[in-house]
């Protein structure tokens, strides 16, 4: 009799558990370990404005120069001897076929960029585009840069200062800001005190030497004695000096200086007052001179 009573209970908690199931939805329920369905998100459209193209920088210029070979420095770059001196340039993709060709002292003409380094803009990398050896007899056409960064020592300090190109009568030099140079009268002087100036002769190229010393001391004489400096002095104040004679009277330094740089004279007159713009004159303007390049 208890069995007989259990089956209709039975009968009834299904018919129960099938309502349950009906009311539950439309939806049938998930299989075990089957992964349940996802609906991907309709696309969006991407109003959103396109990102601006950064600004191209401008092309680094272009410098050509002229040099003698040194040799190679390790295997991307050389060093060139240079009107700066001994020079390192990084080579660029095609010029190292050049090198095959070149023996040391070799004459050489090239063009390059400068790149300043990343994390230093104070130093720059002097990249070659063109590189080939010179031909025998050519004039070699050199681009200066617009600027140079120079050396020279300030009240015993050693500093580094940065001049402008400025052209002469076939020459050119670098003059630094505290300069003005007057191309026609082809004489740089002080800003602040233009009584403080060298004035810049280019000499023809058979100048005699002697003659010159003899014509410098005459014509110092009139401010006070006059004094030759060694080459040994003369080699601390400029590079390439073949005379260096001096005068000091009241208040007054005179100095007369004949500079020869690759066969091609200059006779240098310089006027030094005893003032205030003493101390920086003379390192501004020594560097300055030491920089003239024939044109």
């Amino acid at each position: 009799m208890k069995s007989q009573r259990s089956l209709p209970a039975i009968a009834a908690v299904a018919v129960l558990m099938l309502t349950l199931t009906g009311c539950g939805g439309n939806t049938p329920a998930e299989a075990p370990g089957e992964p349940s369905a996802t609906v991907s998100p309709s696309p969006v459209a991407n109003t959103a404005a396109p990102a601006p193209s950064p600004t191209a920088t401008a092309e680094a210029q272009v410098i050509q120069g002229t040099g003698s070979y040194v040799g190679q420095i390790d295997s991307h770059s050389i060093e060139i001897e240079t009107e700066e001196g001994p020079t390192a340039f990084e080579l660029a993709a095609g010029t190292e076929s050049v090198l095959e060709g070149l023996e040391m002292e070799d004459p050489v003409v090239f063009e390059y960029v400068e790149k300043p380094v990343e994390g230093d803009p104070s130093v720059v990398q002097r990249i070659l585009s063109k590189l080939s050896k010179a031909e025998e007899g050519a004039a070699p056409v050199t681009k200066l840069p617009e600027t140079r960064t120079m050396k020279l020592t300030l009240e015993g300090m050693a500093e580094e200062k940065s001049a402008a190109l400025a052209d002469g009568e076939g020459y050119s030099l670098y003059v630094f800001d505290i300069f003005t140079f007057d191309a026609a009268s082809n004489r740089l002087s002080m800003k602040v005190d233009p009584d403080y100036y060298a004035e810049i002769k280019k000499l023809p190229s058979d100048f005699n030497l002697d003659l010159l010393e003899q014509e410098g001391r005459k014509k110092l004489s009139a401010t006070g004695k006059v004094t030759a400096l060694s080459k040994e002095e003369r080699d601390l104040r400029m590079s390439d000096l073949q005379l260096y004679l001096t005068a000091t009277g009241s208040g007054l330094t005179r100095q007369t200086i004949v500079k020869e740089i690759d066969g091609q004279g200059y006779m240098i007159e310089l006027n030094i007052p005893q003032r205030e713009a003493s101390e920086g004159f003379g390192p501004h303007v020594y560097a300055s001179l030491d920089s003239i390049v024939s044109r």
